[in-house]
């Protein structure tokens, strides 16, 4: 090329030293490689046959709020599954996984549809005995708001900590127990006017002692359940009267089917 000369435009070294711009690849091509390179880190490239031309995908299942899934990026063709998780204190509703399909319009999309999210787990309303419970919900550091029953005293397993906890997996701690007089026991020859399923008495509670015939009662007939939950004497007993009953009777014989007497076992 001479100085001075402007170059023209079918200057054949000048085309070769100006190549045009490569340009970009399809989306559609683009798209398939990277999903070819995701695959073949998994599976690696023996694995991997036939063209991409026609890939589809479905749409990102998104993540919830609070929580994660699995795997957590990448292109999701058919069949694909995720998996959803919720943070600690959180749980999912809805469904764990969602698959992609295929669709009857040859269309892809997930089920199900709905997307799963993470609610804060709330603790459940505990079963105190003898007690009522104010409030039905209750979420993680909540305090436990209990009344118990006339005659009933709370307790807490923890004597330092009043209080009971909503924790953040949705279980109580330090869950009380509202406490009366524990049940007293029975003489061997007689018998306690209570239910036999009854544990656990109010303060206030009146219990009265009776002894089998043939037995006279040693000690108070009756117990009260006093304010510090004990019992106002200890349980009274039952003694033969000597002379009146076989020793059979004495040695525990506690059922009379008729009223007359019984010879004791040899």
């Amino acid at each position: 090329m001479h100085h001075g000369m402007k170059p023209s435009p079918g200057d054949g070294c000048l085309e070769r030293q100006q190549p045009p711009p490569p340009q970009p690849p399809p989306p559609r091509r683009l798209l398939a490689a990277v999903l070819w390179f995701q695959l073949a880190l998994c599976f690696g490239p023996a694995q991997l046959t036939g063209g991409f031309d026609g890939l589809q995908v479905c749409t990102d299942p998104g993540v919830p709020e609070n929580g994660f899934r699995t795997p957590s990026g990448g292109l999701f063709p058919e069949s694909s599954v995720t998996q959803f998780h919720c943070e600690d204190g959180f749980k999912l509703k809805g469904s764990t996984k969602r698959l992609c399909v295929r669709h009857p319009n040859g269309t892809l999309g997930w089920i199900p549809s709905d997307k799963p999210v993470c609610a804060r787990e709330d603790c459940r309303v505990p079963q105190v005995e003898d007690a009522e419970i104010r409030n039905k919900t209750y979420r993680q550091g909540d305090k436990l708001i209990v009344t118990c029953h006339d005659g009933f005293k709370i307790r807490y397993p923890d004597l330092h900590n009043m209080v009971s906890l909503c924790r953040d997996d949705g279980t109580w701690d330090n869950l009380p127990l509202c406490q009366g007089c524990l049940r007293p026991l029975s003489s061997s020859n007689g018998y306690v006017n209570i239910s036999e399923f009854q544990t656990s008495f109010p303060v206030g509670t009146v219990i009265s002692y009776h002894c089998f015939p043939g037995f006279k009662l040693e000690g108070s007939e009756y117990l009260e359940c006093l304010h510090n939950l004990i019992w106002s004497s200890s349980p009274p007993r039952c003694l033969a009267l000597e002379g009146n009953v076989p020793p059979c009777f004495a040695a525990g014989l506690r059922t009379v089917v008729k009223p007359a007497p019984l010879p004791c076992p040899s």
